[in-house]
């Protein structure tokens, strides 16, 4: 199998007690079977500790309850007690994977960190990123894919837009209108265009001069609408928004996304969320959520006295940690936002 990381994987190391913001809060913490049979066998007070606090969740799964927002296993210096006394390896799978995620496609693996997570922020902004790619004796389940190959090389293609030697509402016009054309390919059972098309796009980025757009204030402030109808999973989200909204509502602006770090913050969802068209067929709301994610949290930057790296946390916080959160923004970009409304977003 073959397991693509971004450069910057080998570099997180968790800072446990220094963290600004702790993972064991505001979500219920699922505990696997190996875990479950462990907290149960465990016969001191801390085993006495986590019992009180098992539970089930929605779905009739074990796990902890939160005590006054935070896992009853976190110490008051930000520490696990379990990983304290009876080491890392005793942690739930869900604690020690996170931030991490990994998705398999066919023979490919793709592995990452989460932005919810500050010192992974802090790793995907800081610097540019590249592919490593490395090999193992492990075999990649199911059938492959045909569209596979060709979507990496589009990926390729559209990481490649950002980088290009323009303002960055330029780059993100183009990548939009790459991932129309693809979808509108892909749409038409024409897969065997996606080679001409990259070329296309790789020989210069397109131009979108006399094209009608829609007020960008009003389709930002359509925007935070949206996800202010998201469930929202940390209270100071749904303040951040409230004030983006009330900016807009008073006639203020938000600014537009402009530099390396905000361009950086817009590859990152397209890695992450690139390959989910092997799924679901859908190549454009992935670079919709790129723009429409890069747009927002630029406009929120300042707001609150929250620079770009902690709103672009937050965003991914509420958005890629809820599944339902997730979808609905999907479904929001492919059936409430039209491409000219994205193009706008993207400020160029």
């Amino acid at each position: 199998m073959e397991v693509h990381t971004p450069s910057y994987f080998t570099q997180f190391h968790c800072l446990a007690g220094a963290c600004p913001h702790t993972c064991c809060a505001w979500w219920e913490v699922p505990v696997d079977e190996p875990t479950l049979h462990r907290l149960k066998d465990l016969s001191d007070p801390l085993g006495e500790r986590a019992r009180a606090a098992l539970t089930t969740d929605e779905e009739g799964d074990p796990c902890l309850a939160l005590t006054g927002g935070y896992c009853p296993l976190l110490e008051e210096n930000g520490l696990c007690a379990l990983q304290l006394q009876e080491g890392e390896g005793a942690l739930p799978a869900v604690c020690r994977q996170h931030p991490r995620f990994s998705y398999d496609y066919g023979s490919i693996r793709e592995e990452g960190l989460c932005a919810s997570c500050p010192e992974a922020a802090r790793l995907i902004l800081e610097g540019d990123f590249t592919l490593t790619l490395t090999r193992t004796p492990e075999a990649g389940e199911g059938e492959e894919d045909p569209l596979l190959a060709p979507m990496l090389k589009t990926r390729q293609t559209a990481l490649g837009l950002l980088r290009e030697e323009a303002p960055l509402g330029q780059r993100l016009c183009a990548l939009l209108a790459f991932g129309n054309h693809l979808q509108n390919a892909l749409d038409e059972g024409k897969e065997g265009a996606i080679g001409d098309i990259c070329a296309l796009y790789e020989d210069a980025l397109p131009l979108l001069e006399g094209v009608a757009l829609p007020s960008r204030r009003e389709t930002l402030a359509k925007a935070l609408e949206t996800l202010a109808g998201l469930e929202q999973l940390q209270p100071a989200w749904g303040e951040l928004l409230s004030a983006g909204r009330a900016r807009l509502a008073g006639g203020g602006d938000l600014p537009a996304p402009a530099g390396a770090e905000m361009r950086r913050g817009a590859e990152y969802f397209l890695y992450r969320h690139w390959l989910r068209c092997l799924n679901d067929g859908d190549v454009l709301t992935w670079c919709e959520l790129a723009v429409l994610a890069t747009a927002v949290c630029a406009g929120l930057s300042g707001l609150e006295g929250q620079d770009f790296g902690e709103v672009f946390r937050r965003f991914c916080l509420e958005v890629e940690h809820s599944q339902p959160n997730l979808d609905q923004l999907q479904d929001a970009l492919w059936h409430h936002f039209t491409l000219p409304e994205l193009l706008a977003l993207a400020g160029e």
